[in-house]
Order: C-alpha cells, then sequence, then structure tokens
C-alpha cells in the first residue's frame, strides 16, 4: 500500500481539500496541492463530493458461524461495504456463542480470511473464567441478552464485567414481564397473524424495567454500559438521569427511528424484530437524535421462509447495513437533520464509545477510512442491489435522495457504486 491522493473533497463544513494518504494512514490535508505532493499516480478525484468517515456499524449479527444459511462473514462485510461502512462489529449469538476463548478466537480467524471491511468482536457472557480468557483477545465489548436471565443470573453477569475495562452492551427487555406477556397473548388464536401485538407482547414497560435494573447494576459494579437499539422514547428519561451518575450510552437502529408498529400492517411479518416496533405513544422518532448517542442497523438477516410465518414462529431481525445511509442522508436533504449528525451517530461517537483508536475521523494520522456521498442521487430502495443474504426490508421502494457511492477502507476502495472489492482485513484491536 503506497502514497494515495484523494483530490476535491468536500467536507461536510463545505471546505474542499486534498487528502494525501500513505500506508493506509491520512499523512496530510492540504487545500492547495503542491507539485511536490504529487509523487504518485495513484490519484483519486472525488469531484467536489462529499467525504465523511467511513460508517462504524457496533450492532451486526453476520451469522457465521452456524446460521450460514442466514449470512456469512464475506456477503455480511459485503453488503457493509456497499453501505458505507469501513468497520463493524459482530454479535455473540452465533452457533457456537462467541462466549469462550475458542469460539472467539475461532470467529474471529475466519472474519480475517473472509470480510471486506474492518471488523471487531463483541463477546458473550458464560462463566468469569471465559470472560477472563476472551479479555485476552481484546474483544470490542461484551453482551448480555437480559431477555434471557432472571435477575440473580444478570447480577452475577454484571459482576464478571466489572474489571474487563469494556463496555457491557445489553439487549434490555424484562424477561419476566416478557415471557407472562407471550404467554398471555398467544393463548388467544386471533393474535397469531396479528403482528401488533407483539409489540404488547415485548412490552414498551419490559423495556423500561430493564434499563431501570442494568443502571442499578451499573452503579454497584461501576461498569459503562451501551443500551443496544432503545426503542421507547420514555425510557430516556431514565438514561438521561443516570448519565451524571454512570457512564452510559445509547444506540437507536434506523427502523425503530423510521417506523412504528402500524408497518406490520403493511410489510407484514418481515417487520417483525426484537425489540418491537412500537405503537405511536412510544415509539422513537428522529426527533430524539439529541438524546441518542450512536445509530447500529442491528442488521439480522434471515431467510424468507423464517420471515414468513405467523407472529410468534416468524424470526426476528431485519437487514439494515446497506439502507442506513440513504435514509440518514435523505433526512439530511429533507432539513430535518444535519449531516454533521449523521457523522457523529454513525462514526464519531461510536469510535469514541468502543475505544476505536484513529477512526472515526478525518483527521491527520487517522486510518484512512472514507465514504463518498453524492447528495443528490437518488432513487428507490432495491432488494435486487443488495449484497446481503437477506433480501427483504420493510424500507422496500422507500424514495432516497443522496447515497454514497464509494467506499474506502485504509486507502483502498472497498466498494464503488454497486461494485465490492476484497482487500486484507484488520482485527481493529
Amino acid at each position: 500500500m503506497g502514497n494515495i491522493i484523494l483530490k476535491n473533497c468536500k467536507m461536510i463544513d463545505n471546505e474542499v481539500v486534498n487528502i494525501i494518504v500513505d500506508d493506509g494512514k491520512i499523512s496530510s490535508i492540504k487545500k492547495t496541492l503542491k507539485t511536490s505532493d504529487t509523487t504518485t499516480d495513484n490519484i483519486i478525484d472525488i469531484k467536489e463530493n462529499i467525504i465523511i468517515p467511513g460508517l462504524i456499524d457496533t450492532h451486526v449479527h453476520l451469522r457465521d458461524p452456524g446460521l450460514t444459511h442466514k449470512e456469512t462473514w464475506t456477503t455480511g462485510s459485503q453488503a457493509a461495504a456497499n453501505g458505507g461502512y469501513t468497520t463493524i462489529v459482530d454479535m455473540p449469538n452465533t452457533i457456537p456463542k462467541t462466549d469462550t476463548y475458542k469460539a472467539f478466537k475461532d470467529k474471529q480467524e475466519n472474519a480475517l480470511k473472509h470480510s471486506y471491511t474492518d471488523f471487531a468482536l463483541n463477546a458473550g457472557v458464560k462463566t468469569k473464567k471465559d470472560v477472563d480468557e476472551i479479555l485476552t483477545l481484546k474483544p470490542a465489548a461484551y453482551k448480555i441478552f437480559m431477555d434471557l436471565h432472571d435477575n440473580s443470573q444478570l447480577d452475577e453477569m454484571f459482576s464478571y464485567i466489572q474489571d474487563t475495562n469494556k463496555p457491557l452492551l445489553l439487549h434490555c427487555e424484562d424477561k419476566t414481564l416478557v415471557d407472562y406477556n407471550i404467554k398471555t397473548l398467544s393463548a388467544d388464536a386471533k393474535n397469531d397473524m396479528k403482528l401488533t401485538t407483539y409489540s404488547y407482547a415485548r412490552s414498551a414497560m419490559a423495556e423500561f424495567i430493564a434499563v431501570n435494573r442494568a443502571i442499578e447494576l451499573a452503579k454497584k459494579y461501576n461498569i459503562q454500559l451501551h443500551i443496544c437499539h432503545l426503542s421507547c422514547r420514555d425510557t430516556f428519561e431514565l438514561v438521561n438521569e443516570a448519565k451524571s451518575k454512570i457512564n452510559i450510552t445509547v444506540e437507536a437502529t434506523p427502523h425503530h427511528l423510521f417506523l412504528d408498529n402500524e408497518t406490520y400492517n403493511t410489510y407484514g411479518m418481515r417487520a417483525k424484530t426484537n425489540p418491537p416496533l412500537r405503537d405511536k405513544n412510544h415509539n422513537i422518532t428522529l426527533t430524539n437524535l439529541p438524546d441518542i448517542d450512536s445509530i447500529g442497523t442491528d442488521h439480522a438477516p434471515h431467510t424468507l421462509e423464517e420471515k414468513d410465518k405467523n407472529t410468534w414462529t416468524t424470526a426476528s431481525g431485519i437487514p439494515g447495513l446497506e439502507v442506513t445511509l440513504k435514509l440518514l442522508l435523505t433526512e439530511v436533504n429533507n432539513g430535518n437533520i444535519t449531516l454533521k449528525d449523521v457523522v457523529e451517530k454513525t462514526s464519531t461517537n461510536p469510535a469514541k464509545i468502543f475505544n476505536m483508536k484513529n477512526k472515526g475521523e478525518i483527521k491527520t494520522g487517522y486510518d484512512a477510512d472514507f465514504t463518498i456521498v453524492d447528495m443528490k442521487k437518488s432513487g428507490k430502495i432495491d432488494v435486487d442491489e443488495f449484497k446481503t443474504m437477506g433480501k427483504y426490508t420493510p424500507f422496500e421502494n422507500r424514495e432516497y435522495t443522496g447515497s454514497n457511492i464509494m467506499t474506502i477502507n485504509r486507502g483502498n476502495i472497498i466498494a464503488d457504486m454497486q461494485d465490492v472489492y476484497k482487500y486484507d482485513a484488520k482485527y481493529i484491536y
């Protein structure tokens, strides 16, 4: 990897600059190039399209190993590159779960061979011994699905994270309430094909209770918390109050920001996800963006056969890597958010929260990770253009204006329009 020049790059403040890259790092940013700067034939003219830091998604489910009929590291990371992402962080609920040293190491080695983007791995929480052993492999964070454990189990699991100096990611739904609601509502056969019922089975109150419990345990064990896919606006009151007492951040997904549970009536079972889409009394929207620290796609593909069942048996999960930036840039064009908001929530803040050195900003010395954006490019979201194996989205045929047109990872073009290219991926820690 040698010297590369990206010329005529428009920054988010509209300043046009030239970026010189050496060995995958940003070596300088200049308004004017001198003859002595152009010591390479490898010059990419950005043509005054906007350049932003490569997107970082700290919440993906690439299904590999064990569930590769849904997604693989190859197809999932191709989808990431195609969506403007240069760094992704995979979740531990594969088969086997990434909650032991061997499972973590095996997934790491597999991803190094097949990933099209830089990456890291979140680890599951099994035993204290496993947590400590995985720590030597440098996980991005640890993850607990609160809906799978009772309070005594959660207390013990939180204690394992106490001295790791790693964030603890949480899926926040109270197990007792979710189990009770599902048992009660599924007893009525009319709910079998009424997916809006799912919003109340895994209720807003279940999220509220779980987040409150998590905050108390984080205080007890002095843990950095990151709440995944927060879906209810009422929960922000808890989190905002806690921010003065503990280190806590919040992630939102595009489907929770842009959709509510009426989507089930038009798109059907394929919109099912955990936590579910909320009714309009509880759902978050773009107006909540100031309280949101990061946007994670929760990219979670399934086969169409798995998505076309009933309320209770349809698999939960929506692919998100290839729609998120288009949705956000459209809102920038509509004047509802700023490009600065997009960069903060999709690049700068994720890098800070997960302690990713030299990523998330366009600065001298940082990795040359860039997403090139054409704010005028328009079209409709088309699943036939997806690289993911999950060929469905509740945003299908939604019109967009503004799209990524090129993705550059450590100085290498990994996506150019609809084409993706393989280079050596890097485990970022």
